[in-house]
C-alpha cells in the first residue's frame, strides 16, 4: 500500500459526512478554523495506528472508511452494543473495569480490514508506513523529561523533545546506511581481489576490474546518495544564517556557525528546528512509499521556505504521499494549486 484513495467518514462532530478522494502526491486541505480539518487529520492517524479488532476513541465520528490504492481498506464504526454489555457484565475482568471508567465522551469502535485475516490483531501500520509531523512549539511542563536533558542538553521545548527522539532515529538511519554500505563494499571486494590475485591478466579482466570498480562506486554513491542530499538541503536552507550541520564524535547532529564554533540542535530557532524536523522525518523513510501527514507545517518557518516545502519533502523521498492542512495554501499554491482541497468541498449535513 503505497497512499490513500478515499477516505469516507460518517458524522463528524455528529453533523458532517466527508467524502474525499486524494492525489497519491501530493493533498493540501484548508479551512476555516474549527471546520473540522485537523481533526480529520488526526483521526487518520489514530485509526491507521489502531488494530484489527477494537479499540477506544474519543466519541468524535459515526464511522471511518480509509481505501487504499491496492484495493485494501479499514474500517471503523462505533460499538455500542460492547459497551453496553461490558458496562452490565458482573465480570470483573481488567476490560470490564476499563469499561467502567470510560468517559463520558468516548465510545468503542471496531474495525474491520481485508489488509490481515479477520483474527489477526496486528496494527495497520505494521504494513503501512505512516508519519505523523506535527512541529507546534509549546513548552514541556506537562512532559516528562529528565531535568539532565534540560540542562545538558537544552531540552525546553516539544520541538526539542521531538528532535531528541528524532537524534536516536537519525543515529539509527546511520547505522543501517553503513551496514548496507559494508556489505556491499565487501561484495565487491572480494569479486576484485579474485581478478587482482590472477598470477596473469588478459584485457578482458582489466574491463571487469574497471566495470566493478565504477558499479562500486555507483553503488555506494546511491547508498549514501538520500543522506547528502539532505545534508545539501538543510545548508542550503540555513546559508542565510550562516549556520551549516555537521556531527559530533558520535554522529550526532550539530551546527556550526561561520566562526566555525559549534552549537546543538537545541540552540536552533523555531522555524529552524522545525524544518530539521520536517525533513529528518522524511529522511528516515528511507524513501520507502510513505503517508505524511503535516499540521500547519507552515507555522514559524520562513516564506520562501514554506514555497520549496513541497519540492524538498518529495526530493528525499519521491515515494511519499504528502497530506498537508494549513492555513496558509497561499504559500503552497505555487505549481501545487490542483492539488488544494476546501474542507466544504469534502463534505455534507448528514
Amino acid at each position: 500500500m503505497s497512499h490513500i484513495k478515499k477516505v469516507e467518514i460518517s458524522k463528524l462532530f455528529g453533523e458532517l459526512d466527508i467524502n474525499w478522494y486524494l492525489d497519491p502526491k501530493v493533498n493540501i486541505l484548508i479551512g476555516k478554523n474549527g471546520s473540522g480539518k485537523t481533526t480529520l487529520l488526526r483521526l487518520l492517524r489514530n485509526f491507521i495506528l489502531s488494530s484489527h479488532g477494537q479499540f477506544i476513541a474519543k466519541n468524535l465520528i459515526d464511522s471511518i472508511r480509509i481505501e487504499f490504492d491496492d484495493e485494501k481498506y479499514i474500517y471503523a464504526d462505533q460499538d455500542l452494543e460492547a459497551v453496553s454489555q461490558l458496562r452490565s457484565s458482573n465480570q470483573s475482568s481488567k476490560q470490564h473495569q476499563a469499561m467502567n471508567k470510560l468517559p463520558s465522551d468516548h465510545v468503542v469502535y471496531k474495525t474491520q480490514s481485508n489488509i490481515f485475516p479477520p483474527k489477526k490483531e496486528t496494527p495497520f501500520s505494521d504494513v503501512i508506513n505512516l508519519c505523523y509531523i506535527n512541529t507546534f512549539d509549546t513548552s514541556i511542563e506537562d512532559f516528562d523529561v529528565s531535568e539532565s536533558d534540560k540542562a545538558r542538553n537544552g531540552v525546553n521545548t516539544e520541538l526539542d523533545v521531538v528532535l531528541k527522539h528524532l537524534m536516536n532515529d537519525w543515529k539509527s538511519y546511520l547505522l543501517k546506511v553503513k551496514i548496507l554500505a559494508e556489505k556491499v563494499t565487501g561484495f565487491f571486494d572480494e569479486k576484485i581481489r579474485q581478478i587482482s590475485s590472477k598470477e596473469s591478466a588478459d584485457e578482458n579482466d582489466f574491463q571487469e576490474l574497471k566495470k566493478l570498480l565504477n558499479e562500486k562506486t555507483d553503488k555506494i554513491d546511491d547508498i549514501h546518495f538520500y543522506k547528502n542530499r539532505f545534508i545539501e538541503q538543510i545548508n542550503t536552507l540555513f546559508a542565510d544564517s550562516k549556520k551549516r550541520i555537521d556531527f559530533d564524535k558520535n554522529n550526532a547532529i550539530i551546527f556550526r556557525n561561520h566562526h566555525d564554533q559549534s552549537f546543538s540542535v537545541y540552540e536552533l530557532s523555531s522555524g529552524e528546528k522545525q524544518m530539521l524536523i520536517i525533513l529528518l522525518n522524511v529522511l528516515i523513510q528511507e524513501n520507502q512509499p510513505s503517508i505524511i501527514l503535516m499540521d500547519e507545517p507552515e507555522i514559524s518557518l520562513h516564506l520562501a521556505w514554506q514555497h520549496k516545502l513541497i519540492d524538498i519533502i518529495q526530493s528525499l523521498n519521491d515515494s511519499c504521499q504528502l497530506i498537508i492542512v494549513t492555513h496558509a495554501a497561499g504559500v503552497f499554491s505555487k505549481g501545487w494549486q490542483d492539488k488544494i482541497t476546501k474542507m466544504v468541498e469534502i463534505t455534507r449535513q448528514s
